[in-house]
């Protein structure tokens, strides 16, 4: 009998590790949000609702939370890139990669200046080398369809899009009001020749 209790028992104290870690992860990134890379160990276990000691237990620095907020980002990003690849308008796709790029920066600007640091290279969060490689496998799907449609200038290669996306992400950073039309310039600048 004593054999299933502890089999039991170490399954509990998993998943109440794992809720820990989600809770840090989502008040670290409100914290992140509001203050940015000033943000603070205590005031995200605050906000979690558990120790200090639980923080770091998972995240040793505030350097490795960030790291697992970008590549939770990261995550989503190529999910929703995923998804863009069954959309019937190849063009509609690209222009829904920006518009989520642009909407994700507005929502979070400490996610804004970290992917602005990525285009510069300076950022000191990189995405994991597969989750960049990845990303880029998405978008060269997605440019390989629009231009097999028509809809993009044919020398437009998939490396050329980080720095694009980045560039409009720092649009945003910069909290220019109308980044839609900075989004439209860009795409107009993208589509095929008539």
């Amino acid at each position: 009998m004593s054999t299933p209790a502890l089999e039991i028992q170490p399954r509990r104290l998993r998943a109440d590790a794992a809720r820990n870690r989600a809770k840090v992860l989502d008040a670290a990134r409100a914290a992140f949000a509001e203050h940015g890379t000033d943000a603070q160990m205590e005031e995200i276990a605050r906000r979690a609702g558990v120790g200090v000691g639980t923080v770091y237990r998972h995240f040793p620095t505030k350097q490795a939370l960030a790291e697992a907020l970008v590549e939770e980002r990261f995550k989503r990003t190529i999910a929703y890139t995923t998804e863009l690849l069954e959309e019937p308008d190849p063009w509609l796709a690209i222009v829904k990669s920006f518009e989520f790029c642009a909407t994700t920066q507005e929502q979070n600007r400490a996610w804004a200046g970290v992917l602005a640091g990525i285009a510069g290279g300076s950022g000191a969060m990189q995405p994991a080398e597969h989750q960049l490689g990845q990303l880029l496998a998405n978008t060269e799907r997605m440019l390989d369809r629009a231009r097999a449609a028509g809809a993009i200038r044919p020398d437009l290669k998939p490396a050329d899009m980080p720095p694009l996306y980045c560039g409009l992400a720092a649009v945003v950073q910069a909290g220019v009001a109308d980044w839609r039309r900075y989004l439209e310039l860009l795409l107009a600048g993208l589509r095929a020749p008539a």
